[in-house]
């Protein structure tokens, strides 16, 4: 696929915004410039988050670390990046939200609706939605879980026929995103579920080092190469994100944009609204 064209579908900006790797941290830094003490340490610009974003859903952790005027540490850092929507092979991160069948003791037949996603992490998303009871629909309730890399909680209440009564599982997806594990109701019985194939999907998830970093003040840019092992078209891209963090409380005022890099650490980007976590800038305080 050509980029142009993953470009104007959007898919880029989709999925270009990050990814994480471990990569030399500031104590390798100062084991490698013996001269630098623990004080200069604390005065290294840098910039770090952890945020959920919207338009798509996605979730974003980094931190990046600039070089100082005197040259005494090298720009690092890394990045670790999910888009919840972009489907992906290989990742062991899921997305359950759709329509699905939900079988209780093998014979129970349920329609289960998933309709929100919230990211907790980047291996992470709660979701809740609605489902009934197949051969009486009468029998409604609403759902409520989370998604931790392929395992799988959640609670069900009844609001229906027999309102109040609730079911609680847990269980492991599979690699062809089929479900199944064991529940309990309000009655205290035990029962196995299951979820046929398709009832998931993994998504795109990856982890970079981070190869530039300009930070000033509260605003930070870094850059990344889309590492190997991403969807054709994705992988190899060089990426630019742009933070700022608008100080506290959380994300209120903090940004978070990116996009495909075009020279040294720079390019346009997108901007994305943070829904939830936090940014932190330290910039270099320049003085006259």
């Amino acid at each position: 696929m050509r980029i142009t064209s993953i470009l104007a579908s959007g898919a880029v900006a989709l999925a270009a915004v990050g990814g994480s790797v471990t990569a030399a941290s500031a104590s390798s830094a100062a084991q490698a410039h013996p001269a630098a003490t623990s004080a200069h340490m604390r005065t290294v610009p840098r910039a770090t988050g952890s945020v959920a974003l919207s338009g798509p859903i996605q979730y974003v952790s980094f931190a990046a670390f600039a070089q100082t005027r005197h040259g005494r540490f090298g720009n690092h850092g890394w990045i670790d990046y999910t888009n919840f929507t972009y489907p992906a092979a290989n990742t062991n991160v899921w997305n359950i939200s759709g329509t699905h069948t939900l079988v209780f003791a093998g014979t129970y037949t349920h329609t289960m609706t998933v309709t929100n996603i919230t990211p907790l992490s980047t291996d992470a998303t709660s979701f809740s939605g609605t489902g009934y009871y197949n051969t009486d629909p009468s029998y409604t309730w609403t759902v409520s879980g989370t998604v931790n890399r392929n395992a799988v909680q959640f609670s069900i209440l009844y609001t229906g026929t027999n309102p109040g009564y609730t079911v609680t599982g847990s269980g492991q997806i599979a690699a062809d995103g089929s479900v199944s594990g064991t529940a309990t109701d309000s009655n205290g019985l035990t029962l196995s579920f299951t979820m046929p194939a398709g009832s998931a999907f993994q998504v795109l998830n990856y982890r970079a080092p981070a190869t530039c970093a300009v930070i000033s003040r509260h605003n930070a840019r870094f850059g990344f190469t889309i590492p190997n092992g991403a969807p054709a078209g994705l992988a190899g891209l060089p990426i630019v994100v742009k933070v700022h963090d608008g100080g506290t409380p959380g994300w209120k005022y903090d940004t978070y944009a990116a996009g495909v890099a075009t020279s040294w650490c720079n390019g346009p980007v997108t901007q994305y609204p943070i829904t939830s976590g936090n940014i932190v800038v330290h910039g270099q305080h320049h003085r006259r």
